[in-house]
């Protein structure tokens, strides 16, 4: 499956949803994709949940009725002094046809309508990835869960191709 950026937001559903908003059944899906790639894929035995879920704004991307992506974005304080995004989960059949950066775009763009500068923890191996979306590296790379993260940091409203 390959797509371009317009049909990948054509052919799903995009909702953007605060953590009391969801119902039972609706976090439950977000945590099962969540848990699927980072606790089983990345064979990595560390707590996934956490409290900041709870202070987070949640980018849910659904085909028909399946969770295919999602995010979640910390406002400023909660995780570090600026806004941060992080989770960023895609479903493995979803994956190299743009829809992680069609993520990343849409959670940059709800980021620079509210605040002037966006901090994340990314795994290392994504560096450029993020790179390409006007953040730059700060700092050493460090491990987080036994998995090489660096810390990046995007302030204004940087590049987002």
């Amino acid at each position: 499956m390959t797509w371009g950026t317009e049909s990948v937001r054509e052919t799903l559903t995009w909702r953007w949803r605060h953590f009391m908003l969801f119902s039972g059944p609706e976090w439950h899906r977000v945590l099962e994709l969540r848990t699927a790639i980072f606790v089983v894929e990345q064979e990595c035995p560390y707590q996934e949940v956490d409290e900041k879920d709870i202070d987070g704004w949640h980018l849910e991307v659904a085909a028909q009725d399946r969770l295919v992506g999602t995010l979640r974005v910390l406002p400023p304080g909660v995780s570090y002094e600026e806004c941060s995004i992080g989770r960023v989960a895609v479903q493995k059949d979803y994956r190299n046809v743009g829809l992680g950066r069609e993520l990343m775009r849409v959670a940059l763009a709800f980021c620079d309508a509210r605040w002037p500068a966006v901090r994340l923890s990314a795994q290392t191996y994504l560096q450029s990835f993020y790179e390409s979306l006007g953040f730059i590296a700060v700092g050493e790379p460090y491990l987080e869960d036994d998995i090489p993260h660096i810390q990046m940091l995007r302030t204004g409203a940087g590049g987002t191709s």
